[in-house]
């Protein structure tokens, strides 16, 4: 791959690269085990690395949470969120002090940083190897809990045994005796590759397969912005685009991403992660996004594209058998401003069929219903909260889904994992 990247680098050269011409001039940059500090940028999920003099280091996640059209927005937006932290610490006796923090990021967005183990079921190894020419920090994240085996092999959660819905094809999680067969198991969720060029690639483990997220030692967000507008472009000019075929991504808004490929290409980052040899980082970065943030065509009024993602987690207070009670937050992190008239929010409740909660407009009904500040609009940085109706649907402990569907053209902007509320 090295080969075919200095090829490529020489090639474009002779067209008048300079900063591929820099490239090449440092491929025999020396690098130490210093220079694995800092952060390693991803387009929703990015790490930092703190080194120590002592070659100790600290390890953190930041998981990106909205951006906002400038950074002072952003920084007034992360101040209320840490304010808004400390004071549900303080209300709550009980409770230790949250160890993460609002910070902001990528110029204009904002962060929610914390050490990557910071959560009780949550462990971390690290192995440093200072060994090759460019020193690498390699992280493998694991998570503890109690989980069920079905019959077919699948594995369910423990708290939906006996929990009177079968997650099991057969059953056999609501059969008498079955919460004898929870097994306490540890399981890799997400490994890193971290790099001292500034390059990383994080690896996320989900059921029987893997998501490959390329890392960058520079900010994404506005080659994200560029590259956006290059794709609507193409789009209105009738243009197919296949976020899973890399051929289709126009010549324009590759040469953007020029630079990353040829160091990505050069980086031990690039070669260390198990199946994920051979990516591009382009694949594994604009095309991962497009795919997570719904890439549409006529979502607007121009026929343009839209980029959306959120994010889904429990609200305060453990359900009971009363009816009426939140939930769930949503958090638009990304995209233009929805208009209520335009979508519907549905909710699955334990693995359940979608029920379609009323809007903040409708009178609440006996399902569930979604309330916003009053504005009739959905927008980057709000929260709009998921409220039972006078339906009891969750009583204690319950994983619930959320679903966001454009009515206009029927398409799911979003749909959740599971989000554990207690």
């Amino acid at each position: 791959m090295k080969k075919i990247a200095i090829l490529l680098a020489l090639s474009m050269m002779l067209a008048g690269c300079t900063e591929l011409e820099e490239i090449v001039d440092n491929l025999d940059a020396t690098y130490t085990t210093q220079d694995l500090d800092g952060i390693y940028y991803g387009m929703m999920v990015s790490m930092r690395v703190s080194m120590n003099a002592d070659e100790t280091f600290d390890l953190f996640i930041m998981e990106m949470k909205g951006c906002y059209d400038s950074a002072s927005e952003a920084q007034e937006a992360a101040d209320d969120l840490n304010q808004m932290a400390a004071s549900d610490d303080q209300d709550d006796e009980e409770s230790e002090a949250t160890l993460a923090t609002h910070v902001v990021i990528d110029g204009n967005c904002v962060a929610e940083e914390g050490p990557i183990d910071g959560e009780d079921d949550i462990s971390s190894t690290a192995t440093l190897d200072s060994t090759s020419a460019i020193p690498t920090l390699t992280v493998i994240v694991s998570e503890s809990g109690e989980f069920f085996t079905c019959d077919d092999g699948t594995q369910i959660d423990s708290y939906w045994v006996n929990d009177g819905y079968g997650d099991c094809d057969g059953g056999e999680d609501e059969v008498q005796g079955a919460e004898d067969d929870i097994q306490t198991m540890t399981v890799t969720v997400a490994t890193a590759y971290l790099a001292a060029d500034g390059y990383g690639t994080l690896v996320l483990s989900e059921m029987d397969e893997s998501v490959c997220m390329a890392l960058s030692p520079t900010e994404l967000s506005d080659l994200m912005d560029d590259a956006s507008e290059l794709l609507t472009e193409a789009v209105d000019a009738g243009v197919e685009i296949d976020p899973e075929d890399e051929s289709t991504i126009p010549t324009d808004v590759a040469t953007l991403f020029a630079v990353h490929e040829l160091s990505y290409a050069l980086s031990p980052a690039s070669t260390l992660a198990e199946g994920c040899e051979g990516q591009s980082f382009i694949s594994s970065t604009l095309l991962y996004w497009i795919w997570a943030s719904s890439l549409a065509e006529g979502n607007s009024d121009d026929g343009g594209l839209q980029f959306y993602d959120f994010d889904a987690s429990d609200a305060a207070g453990t359900p009971t058998s009363n009816a009426q009670e939140e939930l769930i937050y949503v958090t638009m992190t990304q995209g233009d401003d929805l208009s209520w008239s335009d979508i519907v929010v549905q909710i699955s409740v334990n693995g359940g069929a979608y029920s379609t909660c009323t809007n903040p407009d409708q009178a609440s009904d006996t399902g569930c219903s979604a309330s916003e500040d009053g504005d009739g609009l959905w927008t980057v940085g709000e929260a709009i909260s998921i409220t039972e109706g006078s339906d009891d649907l969750c009583d204690g402990p319950c994983d619930v889904e959320v679903k966001i569907v454009n009515v206009v053209n029927g398409q799911t902007l979003y749909q959740s994992s599971p989000v554990y509320v207690e």
